[in-house]
Protein backbone atom coordinates (compact mmCIF):
# COMPACT_ATOMS: atom_id res chain seq x y z
CA UNK A 1 0.00 0.00 0.00
CA UNK A 2 1.06 3.57 -0.85
CA UNK A 3 0.85 6.41 1.55
CA UNK A 4 -2.33 7.50 0.38
CA UNK A 5 -4.36 4.27 0.90
CA UNK A 6 -2.65 4.09 4.39
CA UNK A 7 -4.28 7.62 5.08
CA UNK A 8 -7.21 6.56 3.76
CA UNK A 9 -8.01 3.53 5.89
CA UNK A 10 -6.38 5.99 9.14
CA UNK A 11 -9.61 8.04 8.93
CA UNK A 12 -11.98 5.34 8.37
CA UNK A 13 -10.17 3.34 11.27
CA UNK A 14 -9.69 6.43 13.25
CA UNK A 15 -12.82 8.21 12.53
CA UNK A 16 -10.71 11.71 12.43
CA UNK A 17 -12.18 13.13 9.42
CA UNK A 18 -10.88 16.57 10.21
CA UNK A 19 -7.27 15.03 9.48
CA UNK A 20 -7.70 15.08 5.73
CA UNK A 21 -9.32 17.42 3.52
CA UNK A 22 -12.37 15.22 1.92
CA UNK A 23 -13.19 17.82 -0.93
CA UNK A 24 -10.52 17.61 -2.72
CA UNK A 25 -10.11 13.77 -2.23
CA UNK A 26 -8.87 13.32 1.29
CA UNK A 27 -5.69 15.29 1.18
CA UNK A 28 -3.58 15.35 3.76
CA UNK A 29 -4.41 17.63 6.88
CA UNK A 30 -2.49 16.20 9.64
CA UNK A 31 -3.09 12.43 8.79
CA UNK A 32 0.44 12.31 7.52
CA UNK A 33 2.01 13.53 10.57
CA UNK A 34 0.80 10.26 12.47
CA UNK A 35 1.73 7.81 9.53
CA UNK A 36 5.01 9.50 9.90
CA UNK A 37 5.58 9.25 13.43
CA UNK A 38 4.09 5.44 13.46
CA UNK A 39 7.05 4.34 10.82
CA UNK A 40 9.58 6.11 12.94
CA UNK A 41 8.32 4.38 15.97
CA UNK A 42 8.15 0.68 14.19
CA UNK A 43 11.88 1.35 13.13
CA UNK A 44 13.15 1.75 16.45
CA UNK A 45 11.12 -0.90 17.90
CA UNK A 46 12.47 -3.55 15.41
CA UNK A 47 15.46 -4.22 13.66
CA UNK A 48 14.25 -5.84 11.08
CA UNK A 49 15.96 -6.94 7.39
CA UNK A 50 14.99 -3.61 6.26
CA UNK A 51 16.59 -1.52 8.78
CA UNK A 52 19.98 -2.40 7.45
CA UNK A 53 21.09 -0.19 4.25
CA UNK A 54 24.47 0.86 2.79
CA UNK A 55 25.20 4.63 1.62
CA UNK A 56 27.19 5.17 -0.65
CA UNK A 57 28.73 8.51 -1.27
CA UNK A 58 31.33 9.75 -4.07
CA UNK A 59 34.44 11.17 -3.00
CA UNK A 60 37.12 13.66 -4.58
CA UNK A 61 40.73 13.71 -4.31
CA UNK A 62 40.94 15.92 -1.43
CA UNK A 63 37.55 15.15 0.16
CA UNK A 64 38.02 14.05 3.92
CA UNK A 65 34.09 13.75 5.33
CA UNK A 66 30.75 12.33 4.28
CA UNK A 67 27.14 13.18 5.57
CA UNK A 68 23.99 11.66 5.02
CA UNK A 69 20.47 11.64 5.44
CA UNK A 70 18.17 9.16 8.05
CA UNK A 71 21.06 6.92 9.76
CA UNK A 72 20.25 5.46 13.51
CA UNK A 73 23.35 3.61 13.97
CA UNK A 74 26.59 3.21 11.64
CA UNK A 75 28.03 -0.22 11.89
CA UNK A 76 30.86 -0.31 9.58
CA UNK A 77 32.55 1.83 6.61
CA UNK A 78 34.08 0.52 3.73
CA UNK A 79 36.51 3.10 1.18
CA UNK A 80 36.95 1.79 -2.29
CA UNK A 81 39.17 3.10 -5.37
CA UNK A 82 41.07 1.62 -8.06
CA UNK A 83 43.19 0.16 -5.52
CA UNK A 84 40.47 -1.96 -4.17
CA UNK A 85 38.01 -1.77 -1.31
CA UNK A 86 38.94 -1.41 2.52
CA UNK A 87 36.79 -1.56 5.70
CA UNK A 88 38.48 1.65 7.56
CA UNK A 89 38.81 1.30 11.44
CA UNK A 90 36.81 3.51 13.69
CA UNK A 91 38.20 5.51 16.19
CA UNK A 92 36.80 8.18 18.46
CA UNK A 93 36.90 12.11 17.47
CA UNK A 94 39.81 12.86 20.02
CA UNK A 95 41.83 9.60 18.61
CA UNK A 96 41.15 10.90 15.24
CA UNK A 97 42.57 14.75 16.23
CA UNK A 98 45.55 13.18 18.05
CA UNK A 99 47.16 10.45 15.13
CA UNK A 100 46.78 13.52 12.78
CA UNK A 101 47.25 16.90 14.23
CA UNK A 102 46.34 18.89 11.55
CA UNK A 103 43.39 20.56 9.21
CA UNK A 104 43.05 17.89 6.79
CA UNK A 105 44.06 20.56 4.21
CA UNK A 106 47.63 20.29 5.62
CA UNK A 107 47.61 16.40 5.24
CA UNK A 108 49.04 14.30 3.16
CA UNK A 109 46.06 13.01 0.65
CA UNK A 110 46.70 8.75 0.32
CA UNK A 111 44.11 5.34 1.18
CA UNK A 112 41.78 7.08 4.51
CA UNK A 113 42.47 4.50 7.02
CA UNK A 114 40.34 5.67 9.69
CA UNK A 115 36.88 7.37 10.27
CA UNK A 116 35.10 8.78 13.52
CA UNK A 117 31.90 9.79 13.85
CA UNK A 118 31.47 13.79 14.41
CA UNK A 119 28.87 16.09 16.07
CA UNK A 120 27.43 18.29 13.39
CA UNK A 121 25.14 20.60 15.50
CA UNK A 122 26.49 23.70 17.09
CA UNK A 123 24.93 25.71 19.81
CA UNK A 124 23.83 28.31 19.27
CA UNK A 125 22.41 26.80 15.40
CA UNK A 126 24.31 27.47 12.66
CA UNK A 127 23.35 28.34 9.12
CA UNK A 128 26.41 25.57 7.94
CA UNK A 129 26.63 22.15 9.14
CA UNK A 130 29.91 22.05 11.34
CA UNK A 131 32.07 19.34 10.26
CA UNK A 132 34.76 19.97 13.08
CA UNK A 133 36.77 22.26 14.84
CA UNK A 134 39.76 19.93 14.05
CA UNK A 135 42.48 21.36 15.88
CA UNK A 136 41.39 24.38 16.06
CA UNK A 137 40.30 25.17 12.67
CA UNK A 138 36.00 25.30 11.49
CA UNK A 139 35.35 22.70 8.96
CA UNK A 140 32.07 23.42 7.34
CA UNK A 141 30.05 23.12 4.71
CA UNK A 142 26.89 25.28 3.40
CA UNK A 143 23.66 23.40 3.87
CA UNK A 144 20.10 24.41 5.08
CA UNK A 145 20.15 22.23 8.35
CA UNK A 146 21.93 19.95 10.09
CA UNK A 147 19.17 18.19 11.90
CA UNK A 148 18.72 15.30 9.31
CA UNK A 149 22.11 14.42 8.73
CA UNK A 150 24.88 11.96 10.35
CA UNK A 151 28.59 13.16 9.70
CA UNK A 152 31.80 10.88 9.54
CA UNK A 153 35.13 12.14 8.90
CA UNK A 154 37.55 9.43 6.76
CA UNK A 155 41.96 10.42 6.77
CA UNK A 156 43.76 10.82 5.95
CA UNK A 157 42.26 12.26 2.41
CA UNK A 158 41.58 10.54 -0.25
CA UNK A 159 44.08 10.92 -3.07
CA UNK A 160 42.45 9.24 -5.43
CA UNK A 161 38.41 9.42 -6.82
CA UNK A 162 36.72 7.21 -4.75
CA UNK A 163 33.87 5.85 -2.99
CA UNK A 164 32.86 5.76 0.90
CA UNK A 165 30.04 2.89 1.94
CA UNK A 166 28.47 3.10 5.23
CA UNK A 167 26.17 -0.02 6.47
CA UNK A 168 24.21 1.05 9.50
CA UNK A 169 20.65 0.65 10.18
CA UNK A 170 18.26 3.57 8.39
CA UNK A 171 14.76 4.94 9.24
CA UNK A 172 12.53 4.10 6.13
CA UNK A 173 12.45 6.61 3.59
CA UNK A 174 9.73 9.30 4.85
CA UNK A 175 6.34 9.13 3.31
CA UNK A 176 5.69 12.60 1.56
CA UNK A 177 3.82 12.31 -1.42
CA UNK A 178 1.03 10.00 -1.87
CA UNK A 179 2.54 7.66 -4.02
CA UNK A 180 5.02 6.73 -1.49
CA UNK A 181 6.29 3.35 -0.48
CA UNK A 182 7.88 1.87 2.34
CA UNK A 183 8.91 -1.75 3.65
CA UNK A 184 6.55 -0.73 6.06
CA UNK A 185 3.14 0.22 3.84
CA UNK A 186 4.01 -2.76 1.43
CA UNK A 187 5.05 -5.43 3.55
CA UNK A 188 3.63 -4.55 6.79
CA UNK A 189 0.11 -1.77 6.18
CA UNK A 190 -1.73 -3.18 9.05
CA UNK A 191 1.09 -2.53 11.64
CA UNK A 192 1.97 0.93 9.80
CA UNK A 193 -1.53 1.85 10.44
CA UNK A 194 -1.87 0.16 14.24
CA UNK A 195 1.45 2.75 14.99
CA UNK A 196 -0.33 6.06 13.51
CA UNK A 197 -3.40 5.09 15.36
CA UNK A 198 -1.13 4.54 18.58
CA UNK A 199 0.39 8.27 18.19
CA UNK A 200 -3.14 9.36 17.92
CA UNK A 201 -3.92 8.44 21.37
CA UNK A 202 -0.83 9.54 22.48
CA UNK A 203 -2.14 12.73 20.91
CA UNK A 204 -5.31 12.24 23.24
CA UNK A 205 -2.89 11.60 26.38
CA UNK A 206 -4.89 8.54 26.60
CA UNK A 207 -2.99 6.07 28.38
CA UNK A 208 -4.78 3.30 28.53
CA UNK A 209 -5.51 3.48 24.40
CA UNK A 210 -1.99 4.06 23.73
CA UNK A 211 -1.25 0.94 25.66
CA UNK A 212 -3.89 -1.41 24.05
CA UNK A 213 -2.15 -0.36 20.30
CA UNK A 214 1.49 -0.32 21.73
CA UNK A 215 0.64 -4.29 23.10
CA UNK A 216 -1.09 -5.27 19.72
CA UNK A 217 2.18 -3.61 17.96
CA UNK A 218 4.65 -5.39 19.84
CA UNK A 219 2.91 -8.98 19.49
CA UNK A 220 2.81 -8.06 15.84
CA UNK A 221 6.27 -7.44 15.82
CA UNK A 222 7.11 -10.98 17.64
CA UNK A 223 5.86 -12.39 15.01
CA UNK A 224 8.12 -10.88 12.94
CA UNK A 225 10.99 -11.39 15.00
CA UNK A 226 10.37 -14.97 14.87
CA UNK A 227 10.45 -14.95 11.28
CA UNK A 228 13.99 -13.38 10.82
CA UNK A 229 15.40 -15.97 13.47
CA UNK A 230 14.08 -18.45 10.93
CA UNK A 231 15.37 -16.81 7.83
CA UNK A 232 19.15 -16.35 9.84
CA UNK A 233 18.90 -19.82 11.30
CA UNK A 234 18.11 -21.70 7.81
CA UNK A 235 21.39 -23.73 6.50
CA UNK A 236 22.87 -23.86 10.02
CA UNK A 237 23.49 -27.56 10.95
CA UNK A 238 25.82 -26.83 14.11
CA UNK A 239 26.29 -24.40 16.91
CA UNK A 240 29.41 -23.54 17.30
CA UNK A 241 30.94 -23.73 20.68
Amino acid sequence: MNLGEIRTLLIERSGRADLVVTVVGNADNGANFFIQSGQRTLDRLVGINKSWARSFKDMAIGDYYSTFKGCRAIKGVWFSNSDGRVKIEKVSLEEMRELYGETPADITNGFPLHYCITPLRTYPDDDDIIIDYFVGSKLSIADTSDYEYTGIIVLPPTDKVALIEVLGLFYSPPLTVDSDESSWSVNHPELLLMAALYHIEVSYRNTEGANDWMNAIKLELDGIDKDQVESDIAGVTQIEG
